[in-house]
């Protein structure tokens, strides 16, 4: 575990400690979507899909962490770069707002963690880790009490500094945004 996810985790915990009493709705979900992947000299549009595990602690706030991956972009005979996320984990401070019963809208401020590979044909596969701050804007809709919905965009990582000569030897790693749909069971 890095240095930054303990620190948003502990940051977590103690704004939860924090918050005035009300009762914690911890959940679990799943995500899938179109991630655009950034190398910062092409960008792809891959599936991908994540695992969350948050808790609303309090009537404005909550706390989420995530891990994930992507399929690759390009194919193997192609002239085209192949870029993937192997894996990456965020840990989110979730400030949100409750509409009416079904409706909230929420906003992700936090870290992640992103483990890429990008390759050219001819060229030997390149990985890179990299941790950077994440957002993200999302709404969800309560379908029963124990089950919801919810359409998001998020962004992990700033745009990697690098030109198509460097990226041959030098890879940076990736920076991703994505639009996804998302299911979670309630506690």
């Amino acid at each position: 575990m890095t240095k930054t996810f303990k620190i948003a985790a502990a940051t977590s915990l103690l704004l939860a400690c924090a918050c005035t009493a009300q009762a914690s709705e911890p959940y679990v979900g799943l995500g899938v979507g179109a991630f655009n992947l950034g190398s910062g000299v092409t960008k792809k549009a891959v599936a991908g899909g994540y695992l969350q595990l948050g808790d609303d602690f309090s009537e404005y706030l909550g706390g989420e962490v995530r891990i994930g991956t992507t399929g690759k972009s390009g194919e193997e005979l192609t002239l085209q770069p192949r870029m993937k996320i192997e894996y990456f984990g965020a840990a989110y401070l979730k400030p949100k707002y409750q509409f009416n019963d079904q409706w909230m809208g929420y906003a992700l401020l936090g870290i992640a963690t992103l483990r890429s590979s990008y390759s050219e044909t001819g060229l030997a596969v390149q990985k890179k880790t990299r941790t950077g701050y994440a957002y993200g804007l999302g709404v969800q809709y309560r379908l029963a009490d124990e089950y919801s919905i919810g359409l998001e965009y998020s962004h992990m990582l700033s745009k990697p500094k690098t030109n198509a000569t460097a990226i041959k030897t030098n890879f940076q790693g990736l920076e991703a945004s994505s639009l996804s749909l998302s299911a979670k069971y309630h506690f």
